[in-house]
């Protein structure tokens, strides 16, 4: 079973994200799209972080990177953990957020 916004090999979910992830064919085109973080989101599955649509730090990520992006965005942006990520601290404190801030506290390198 695939994804059922992967339709004739485009990802309709693309519309309604602001960033492009680089590397989600094992997720839409099997059962795995029930765990991706953008199916998750715009089905309203999770609870997610207020700035998670404005959020700029995933641009970074590679194509072999996506299992890292899935397990950072379920670990703080889609749950309720997500006051403990480091750039939703910045943001609320009206701090400026570095965009290679990840919500753990390291970095992705430019």
């Amino acid at each position: 079973m695939q994804c059922p916004m992967f339709v004739d090999y485009c990802r309709e979910c693309l519309d309604k994200i602001d960033f492009s992830p680089q590397n989600t064919f094992d997720y839409c085109q099997t059962d795995n799209y029930k765990e991706c973080p953008f199916f998750e989101t715009l089905n309203n599955i999770v609870s997610h972080c207020e700035f998670i649509k404005k959020c700029v730090a995933y641009k970074y990520f590679g194509v072999s990177d996506f299992e890292k992006f899935v397990e950072i965005t379920k670990r703080y942006c889609l749950s309720e953990n997500n006051v403990n990520c480091e750039r939703f601290k910045l943001k609320k404190s009206g701090e400026v957020v570095p965009e290679s801030l990840l919500p753990d506290g390291s970095r992705i390198s430019k």
